[in-house]
């Protein structure tokens, strides 16, 4: 009699003993009972002159002889039990988890392919260092930051200089202006005017005198004050020089 193997794995739900393959096909492969499948009907008795079955299997013996009772046929292959166990081994608990964990498989995998772009992003922002040690986003950085100071210089001057040109500072006064802010400006200027007023201003030059000087046909500085009074936006000086070059000089 053949001893048919048991299943590494598998056992039987209310006995707990391991499952006994029921046979094996043509091709020596072994077949192994479905989880929850109805149990086996309870083995025919044997006819006379026929051997006992086999209480592993319950099928008779694959030789049982030519006796008159066996009649000289060998026994039939059992027949299939739905599918081939070895596509379905662990049963179907066991399917259905070996489904979850592909759909979980996919799952992940769609999650990679969406990250695919900010992988790249973050490469482009400076995950990788250059030669000098720092990433491009480390150096960016940087250069906004050199880029926020110059510019606050130039904000900084630019207010100092409008400051001064409206309290009426002079250069020295100007560069002790302190302040962040140009209110703060402002009221460091009038700080400074109270405590060293600016001078007076100097003397004027006395404004030309169209009637003195050489005359003659024509004056020498005549064009001269024309063009100053033109410059100053003296309408009236100007038509007045005019009127005095075209009129003949009395001697």
């Amino acid at each position: 009699m053949t001893h048919l193997p048991t299943h590494p794995h598998l056992r039987h739900p209310r006995t707990g003993d391991p499952l006994r393959a029921l046979g094996r096909t043509r091709s020596g492969r072994l077949i192994w009972p479905q989880l929850g499948a109805a149990p086996d009907p309870p083995a025919p008795a044997p006819g006379p002159g026929q051997p006992p079955a086999d209480p592993g299997t319950g099928a008779p013996p694959a030789n049982p002889g030519t006796g008159s009772g066996g009649g000289g046929q060998p026994p039939a292959d059992p027949a299939p039990t739905g599918g081939d166990p070895q596509d379905k081994p662990l049963g179907p608990g066991g399917e259905k988890a070996l489904r979850e964990e592909r759909e979980a498989r996919k799952a992940l995998e769609r999650q990679i392919g969406e990250l695919a772009p900010l992988k790249q992003l973050a490469d482009l922002l400076g995950t990788k260092p250059t030669g000098d040690g720092k990433t491009d986003l480390e150096q960016l950085t940087e250069r906004l930051n050199k880029h926020d100071e110059d510019l606050a210089k130039e904000r900084a001057a630019r207010w100092r200089a409008e400051v001064a040109h409206e309290k009426g500072l002079t250069p020295a006064q100007a560069a002790r202006l302190n302040g962040g802010t140009r209110d703060e400006l402002a009221a460091d200027a009038d700080a400074l005017l109270q405590l060293f007023p600016a001078a007076p201003a100097g003397p004027r030059n006395p404004a030309p005198d169209p009637t003195q000087g050489t005359r003659g046909n024509q004056p020498a500085d005549l064009e001269a004050l024309i063009a100053a009074a033109q410059k100053s936006g003296n309408v009236r000086e100007v038509i007045r020089l005019q009127k005095q070059k075209l009129t003949p000089v009395q001697q």
